[in-house]
């Protein structure tokens, strides 16, 4: 039968192996020091190893000691996070909550969420991931973010999808530009200007890719990036044309446009993203709620799920 230390045995053993001192950890776990030496005894002894060398004025960790504390740090720090949520519970008075966001959706959804959040639970830590689509899924299977807003995620089973948005693709163009007052531009019109594009690294080519696949006419691109942001800042100062999600438009009115797309349209849903048959936190939910109405509340309304 495996041995199995106990808690205390592991909190006593983890801090000496932080602090690198016993008398250290005693003050900071509240123990005398001859109680704290027969916790890390009680702990070698049912482990059968060694996991401090301890000489009268030092303490290391061995090489086991070493792995030992790797893994057993995640794991009370684990308990220690639900501990908290068991509080958040009660009364949201301490927490935190990871939200990952698409860099495009980050301005559209999460200011104005995060100003009443904070008014309501103004002791939560509210920490916002931006990455791409792919970064922000995988962040979200691996419990690095609670949930996210994401296009991506629709037909993958790690996790729930709601929609929230569907956005259209336009194009962006500077203000001054002879598209841009345009009640709609023909994606074949568009090989007629310098056209720059994100990369294939970019899931947004992936989705305009797919939707151009019987279109004759593509217009040539002059430049490609890695980020929608980055295109924006080249149709700012007047080097291309490009096509973006809307939400990535600049919020304020100013030297660039977005002008519908059409022959074909090309939509893509913003939605929340959350594993699959995992609870969110206390915190978590109650941002997610909020973000849920704000996003009704805007008059998007809540797209349904593409088929």
């Amino acid at each position: 039968m495996h041995a199995k230390p106990t808690l205390a045995d592991l909190r006593a053993f983890a801090a000496v192996g932080e602090l690198q001192s016993f008398a250290a950890a005693a003050r900071t776990l509240h123990l005398s020091q001859p109680a704290l030496s027969r916790r890390i005894a009680h702990l070698e002894d049912q482990l059968g190893v060694r996991l401090l060398d301890r000489t009268t004025r030092s303490v290391e960790l061995t090489p086991l000691g070493q792995r030992f504390l790797g893994e057993i740090r995640s794991l009370i720090a684990s308990l220690d996070r639900s501990v908290v949520s068991l509080h958040d519970v009660a009364q949201l008075e301490a927490g935190d909550v990871t939200v990952g966001c698409v860099f495009s959706a980050v301005h559209h959804f999460l200011p104005g969420v995060i100003r009443s959040f904070r008014a309501q639970h103004p002791h939560v830590l509210v920490r916002i991931i931006e990455e791409g689509a792919d970064e922000v899924l995988t962040f979200v299977k691996t419990g690095e973010a609670d949930f996210a807003l994401n296009y991506t995620g629709m037909q993958d089973p790690e996790v729930e999808f709601t929609p929230l948005l569907r956005e259209p693709f336009v194009v962006a163009c500077p203000a001054d530009h002879p598209l841009a007052q345009r009640r709609a531009v023909r994606w074949d019109e568009l090989a007629d200007h310098p056209y720059a594009l994100v990369s294939h690294a970019s899931r947004n080519r992936v989705l305009i890719d797919q939707a151009l696949a019987e279109v004759a006419r593509l217009p040539r691109p002059v430049c490609e990036v890695r980020h929608v942001s980055t295109l924006i800042g080249l149709v700012e100062h007047g080097l291309a044309i490009a096509v973006v999600p809307r939400l990535a438009l600049p919020r304020k009115p100013g030297s660039v446009v977005g002008v519908p797309l059409d022959k074909p349209a090309i939509t893509r849903t913003i939605g929340l993203v959350k594993r699959t048959g995992r609870s969110l936190s206390p915190a978590a939910a109650a941002f997610a709620r909020m973000l849920t109405q704000a996003s009704r509340a805007s008059g998007q309304g809540a797209a349904r799920k593409a088929a």
